[in-house]
């Protein structure tokens, strides 16, 4: 709980420091970026005619990137910041009223970032150090928009727009929110899909956090460990994004050869996205082999669109934005510049649009999954019931009774009944199997059941009822005899009485439990055999207790 507390503290901490900053501090940005092939010197710099002092200038990929800061005369701007980029060394030069140069150098190797995901160097000081700054970065890799940079008056600023971190802080806890459900669902579920799509909410979630600065302002990490993070992020996204679409889409919607294109990217942008995090930065190589991803991704949609998949459209309309974003960062990191002057609340845009529209898709799909497992459930179910009643009869069936007999057991049900109709194989014989059947079904309505007593059909002429509650013996009685009136009254063509006979057991105390459904009938069977051989037409009963003795109830004939 307390390491809770302290992390909620720290979040705090930062929104109020960034809601602050605005009137306690201000940034200075670049007036000027120039882009250059060699190491020149600042002399060779400053002299150089190519500086781009334009409103909207920008730091593209190049070996080494230069930037000015003019200060007008005033030493309040006493530390540069760059949002956190791979890059080899950054020079800072400060010059003073003598014209001295001070510089100083910062490498990457030895930065560890802390509160906000900047790289913080102070400005060389010196006698009269309030001219203009100039910054060199060598080594700049360009994987997508490019980074903040200004002139810092305290170390604790950030670089980024305030609202930029406040808006980062709040999302990175709305896409939190969809990764945890979908975690839980891809476990209750069991559905590919949705674990994808949990995967693809990770990727975000680590994206938004290490790039907002957020994880960093809970526990300071290298440089080196920040960047790698940040590419796992994005390479999670990508991936997931191509086993989602893999599994999300209709399997028929989808050719063998699209689906297997799919995991094919995806398993590509896992490799080259940890060659990327832990080996070497290669820009290009990502690059490349997201425009894969992205004509993988593409060809899938406009085969599914042509199949008339449902499921693609939700994708259609979540990933446009998305796949246009991918596609600028991918032609970013061939080094050509993109197509879009995008910067990361554009992406963030573009998230929280994806991970809406997929979490609807996601919910339509659930539900549809969750209509289908009922329907399949309610047929399994009256399937079973069907399975377990006799067609007849409408009575249970042997297998019914197999198998809820411990159940009816425990609920009180320790009495048996064998009956068995006598001399109808004469009936079958002289009158016909359809007149046979009618007196069964009669038989069955007369067995009808209540809530203490279950008729089941045994199969042929030979019928069970399972009892409980008191003078078991004496119901059961009472349906036998039934049997002959409900005959006489429903099937008239016979011109004979049908009468029935039966044994009974009831189970007293612990010889209840103890019996099995073998024992229950193995001694109801010996009991019927006895009706029948002291003249049919009658019951015989008996009561077996604690300790197995057999105490007659009754041999009444009907």
């Amino acid at each position: 709980m307390g390491w809770l507390i302290k992390r909620l503290c720290a979040f705090l901490a930062l929104a109020g420091a960034a809601l602050a900053a605005p009137a306690s501090a201000e940034t200075l940005p670049a007036d000027c970026v120039l882009s250059s092939s060699n190491a020149a010197s600042l002399e060779a710099a400053r002299a150089d005619r190519s500086w781009d002092c334009s409103d909207d200038h920008r730091i593209d990929s190049a070996p080494y990137i230069w930037l000015k800061f003019e200060r007008s005369g005033s030493d309040r701007y006493r530390h540069f910041a760059m949002e956190a980029r791979p890059f080899g060394d950054i020079t800072i030069y400060a010059i003073g009223e003598d014209g001295r140069v001070h510089s100083d150098r910062i490498s990457s190797d030895t930065v560890s970032l802390s509160g906000f995901n900047d790289v913080v160097g102070a400005i060389p000081e010196g006698k009269g150090a309030t001219g203009p700054v100039y910054v060199r970065i060598d080594g700049y890799v360009n994987y997508r928009d490019p980074p903040h940079v200004a002139l810092l008056e305290t170390p604790g600023q950030s670089v980024r727009p305030v609202n930029e971190l406040i808006f980062a802080a709040l999302l990175s806890g709305l896409v939190f929110a969809p990764c945890v459900i979908g975690i839980m669902l891809a476990i209750g579920l069991r559905q590919s899909f949705v674990a994808w799509y949990a995967v693809m909410c990770l990727g975000m979630v680590v994206t938004i956090g290490m790039t907002s600065g957020l994880i960093v302002s809970w526990t300071a990490m290298a440089l080196s460990t920040f960047l790698a993070f940040e590419r796992i992020g994005f390479t999670l996204i990508v991936f997931g994004s191509c086993l989602f679409a893999r599994s999300f889409i209709e399997r028929e919607a989808l050719s063998p050869l699209s689906r297997a294109a799919l995991l094919w990217a995806g398993i590509a942008i896992i490799g080259v996205g940890a060659f990327n995090a832990f080996v070497m930065p290669s820009p290009a190589l990502f690059g490349a082999t997201m425009l894969v991803v992205l004509a993988s991704l593409v060809g899938a949609i406009i085969q599914a669109v042509r199949r008339n998949s449902r499921w693609v459209r939700y994708q259609i309309v979540g990933w446009s934005a998305p796949m246009v974003l991918a596609a600028d960062m991918a032609i970013k990191g061939l080094g050509q510049g993109g197509f879009l002057n995008s910067d990361m609340s554009i992406v963030y845009y573009a998230m929280v649009w994806e991970i809406a529209i997929g979490a609807i898709g996601v919910t339509d799909r659930v539900m549809l999954l969750r209509a289908d497992r009922d329907r399949a459930r309610e047929r399994a179910l009256e399937m079973e019931g069907l399975a377990e009643r006799d067609p007849l009869t409408g009575l249970m069936n042997r297998r019914a009774i197999h198998k809820h007999f411990e159940e009816l057991q425990a609920d009180g049900f320790t009495a048996c009944a064998l009956l068995d109709l006598d001399h109808f194989k004469s009936i079958n014989d002289q009158f016909g199997h359809v007149v046979g059947d009618d007196v069964l079904t009669a038989v069955g309505r007369a067995l009808a059941p209540d809530e203490d007593t279950l008729a089941i059909r045994m199969g042929g002429e030979e019928f069970m009822l399972l009892l409980r509650g008191p003078n078991a013996h004496q119901r059961a009685e009472r349906r036998r005899a039934a049997i002959s009136v409900r005959i006489a009254r429903e099937v008239a063509s016979l011109d004979r009485i049908v009468t029935a006979s039966q044994g009974v057991v009831e189970f007293d105390g612990a010889a209840a439990q103890a019996s099995s459904l073998e024992a229950y009938y193995m001694r109801a069977d010996n009991l019927l055999y006895r009706a029948k051989k002291e003249g049919r037409n009658r019951t015989v009963a008996e009561r077996v207790g604690m300790h197995e003795s057999e105490i007659p109830i009754a041999q009444d004939a009907a």
